[in-house]
């Protein structure tokens, strides 16, 4: 054990205890944090978090990053990478007047890009408040192209182009452009609204962030998934970028359709494989371009598991799943051997989780899953397994040994990502408070 150290530290006193308080700084902290993402980009180290006004799954919520070149021994300072846009900015977990970014998953990219994906949900409580979600099309072809719609009062559609003009249902050219990324809807080039929020301007209790109103069009209250890129080991980021229309599939996924935080597994003959999920189960989506477009598979569940999951790629090209599970139970497994078009159910791993997060990566033949191993989010854990195979070269599972077991803390353990720091170490991101406290630890493999 080393190097243990904080990353993200909440500042806020209504959601981290003043004794954790005290660590935070100007290069660490903002009001609340959650849900880390850590990847190592040819040798940075790149640490990616929701970064929110409060301690819930709601309200403004933007995503920030920091960067080690030196494995993790020190960190630059906090970068907001993603802002939504808000009506209200405030530390109340009771406010619900903005849009907000959640659930970082990073990947790195063939051609060392960093693709980032993001659940990004309009003005609204997410999920967790399914009655607020609509059920609306959210998406059309138009010459060939996918396209999002937006809706007026009346619940007339209108479609939004690449290049942001607005089309009425009739398929004629209005007066409005919408920049659907962003949401800002202007008309005859006067900006009137943003069309991921509800009604009239509110307050922040931020300082240099502005709040704004909403748009007289609308999109429909869904989950959508955007994506980011880096080409620069995390310096710097594109805008986000919509890509829910080229994965959604309207007829089975519903109006939640999320990603899975964590990590995706990038395969040897180039893929990126990214774990993403409904309320009826996990999807699994790809990229064969640096993460430029995705597709996915057209089953869900796609295999075991019915929330947040995360694949690895065993030595031989296989891709293995693990799942989160409802209640303390043995980790569900899934196997695919076609390269995540179609996955298998197998034996669930030995060891037991609570519900919760977990992440997973592979190193030559070893497999790493860190994950809390008592009933409770408590007892953080990195269960150790080596791939097994037959004389045939063909894959029988996985061998989980126990005193290979590594713990990383007995108290409080939520979510976490691990990344390989070199051929010896690994690093692990972790939740060892409810919220707001984020804890960054290198073991030796």
């Amino acid at each position: 054990m080393s190097n243990k150290q904080t990353i993200f530290c909440g500042n806020n006193p209504k959601y981290l205890a003043k004794e954790f308080i005290k660590e935070s700084n100007a290069s660490n902290s903002a009001s609340a944090f959650r849900i880390p993402s850590l990847v190592n980009a040819g040798g940075t180290l790149v640490a990616a978090i929701d970064k929110a006004a409060t301690g819930a799954d709601w309200g403004f919520i933007e995503i920030a990053v920091r960067t080690s070149n030196d494995a993790g021994k020190t960190w630059s300072d906090i970068k907001t990478i993603a802002s939504p846009p808000a009506r209200v900015i405030s530390d109340s977990i009771d406010n619900t007047a903005s849009a907000f970014y959640i659930d970082p998953c990073m990947g790195v990219a063939p051609n060392g890009d960093i693709v980032m994906l993001v659940t990004y949900f309009p003005e609204s409580k997410g999920i967790h408040n399914k009655k607020l979600l609509e059920t609306k099309t959210a998406y059309t072809k138009f010459d060939g192209m996918v396209c999002p719609l937006i809706y007026d009062r009346d619940g007339n559609h209108y479609i939004v182009l690449n290049d942001g003009s607005v089309l009425d249902s009739s398929k004629s050219k209005t007066p409005y452009t919408c920049n659907f990324a962003k949401g800002i809807l202007a008309k005859d080039g006067e900006y009137v609204g943003n069309i991921y929020l509800n009604g009239a301007i509110g307050r922040s209790d931020s300082d240099g962030i502005t709040t704004t109103f909403g748009a007289p069009l609308k999109t429909p209250k869904r989950s959508y998934v955007f994506m980011l890129r880096s080409t620069d080991k995390g310096e710097t980021w594109s805008d986000p970028v919509d890509i829910t229309g080229q994965v959604l599939n309207p007829a089975v996924d519903g109006p939640f359709f999320a990603v899975a935080p964590g990590t995706a597994a990038t395969t040897q003959n180039g893929r990126m494989i990214f774990p993403l999920y409904t309320v009826k189960g996990t999807v699994c989506i790809y990229s064969d371009d640096n993460g430029h477009t995705f597709h996915r598979n057209s089953t869900v569940p796609y295999a075991a598991g019915k929330g947040e999951w995360v694949p690895v790629e065993a030595p031989k090209g296989e891709l293995v799943a693990f799942s989160r599970e409802r209640g303390y139970k043995k980790v569900t497994t899934s196997i695919s051997t076609n390269n995540g078009i179609v996955w298998t159910k197998t034996k669930s791993a030995p060891f037991r989780a609570p519900h919760c997060q977990k992440n997973a990566i592979a190193i030559g033949d070893k497999v790493y899953v860190s994950a809390p191993s008592a009933k409770q989010r408590e007892k953080g854990t990195i269960n150790v397994g080596t791939f097994d195979y037959d004389k045939k070269g063909n894959l029988k599972g996985i061998k989980w040994d126990k005193e290979a077991r590594i713990s990383v803390n007995d108290g409080f353990f939520a979510y976490s990502c691990m990344a390989p720091v070199d051929d010896h170490t690994i690093g692990i991101l972790y939740e060892d408070q409810p919220s707001s406290h984020i804890v960054f630890e290198t073991f030796g493999v």
